[in-house]
């Protein structure tokens, strides 16, 4: 999702082949955390496979993220950084892995929530954050 926004968005048209990479490297990893969550959430809300592969992959997560920014290192957000705001935010299935895992995100990965928190911050996010990924779009 996010990398087809960076295709045709004109506010990504300037970025870099560097940037780029950096931003499908992101989306790549989401994809890779989704996969992840998904077996054990559908396969029973798996309280310990949900733990166990958060516990594998986010902690990459968190070692690669900026301590402050974005990842791209411009003044505003790039698909990268929407990769993360999906992971911390998206309801399914990430929200609902972190509900039947019972996995406190904010205290096991501050770096991620933050940058997500960072992200969202910027009004344009912000709005299709609140716009489209609420639990209440899929009735939970």
């Amino acid at each position: 999702i996010e990398f087809y926004l960076a295709s045709v968005a004109p506010m990504f048209s300037s970025l870099t082949p560097k940037q780029r990479a950096k931003d499908a490297h992101f989306c790549l990893l989401k994809e890779t955390c989704l996969s992840a969550v998904v077996k054990p959430l559908f396969g029973g809300k798996d309280k310990e496979g949900i733990q166990a592969a958060v516990d594998k992959y986010f902690p990459v997560l968190e070692e690669i993220l900026p301590e402050s920014g974005f990842v791209n290192g411009l003044e505003y957000p790039t698909v990268a950084d929407l990769a993360i705001v999906n992971i911390c935010e998206a309801y399914m299935p990430f929200k609902a892995s972190y509900k039947y895992g019972e996995v406190d995100l904010a205290a096991k990965y501050p770096k991620l929530v933050g940058h997500a928190g960072r992200t969202m911050a910027v009004e344009d996010v912000a709005k299709a954050v609140s716009e489209s990924m609420s639990a209440a779009a899929f009735g939970l």
